[in-house]
């Protein structure tokens, strides 16, 4: 596969997470339902795309949920946080065109911005959602958008 993807929270935590050390996800509170082979696998369905994109208000979720843990692994998860913002391209999209979806009222800011970007198109393509929200991925799938859901098609079957 090719094109751009978009990761939700959830699955970014864990990534940045299981960059610092796989060990770390089983000692994370934000990641009990995530193991070290759900980190490998996150990472084969990532590089399946030729860019990933992450969003400011992603970002900031991710960066408070990432930091629920002790040192010395919460500042090993920072250093690799630093290390996936200074080298993963950030879209920003004003806040104001979350509210203006009929999401935001459900799903929240981050999510309605994210249906946002999906609607969009980067260099003619639409980029794709990959995410472990379920609710957020049946809303992507009813307007037609690109979207993995990353717990309805891999976590089951593993």
């Amino acid at each position: 596969m090719t094109g751009v993807a978009v990761v939700d929270t959830n699955l970014l935590v864990l990534l940045v997470v299981g960059a610092a050390s796989p060990d770390y996800i089983a000692k994370h509170k934000r990641l009990e339902e995530y193991t070290a082979d759900d980190f490998d696998l996150l990472g084969l369905i990532i590089a399946d795309f030729s860019e990933i994109v992450v969003l400011p208000h992603i970002l900031a979720e991710t960066s408070s949920l990432c930091r629920q843990i002790d040192n010395p692994a919460r500042n090993r998860i920072q250093t690799a946080f630093k290390m996936l913002i200074a080298t993963t391209p950030e879209l920003p999209i004003p806040s104001s065109l979350g509210l203006e979806r009929e999401e935001f009222d459900e799903l929240g800011l981050t999510d309605a911005l994210i249906l946002h970007f999906c609607s969009m198109e980067l260099n003619g393509i639409s980029p794709t959602l990959i995410t472990s929200d379920s609710r957020l991925a049946n809303r992507a799938f009813s307007f037609g958008y690109s979207a993995i859901d990353y717990r309805r098609e891999f976590q089951a079957r593993f």
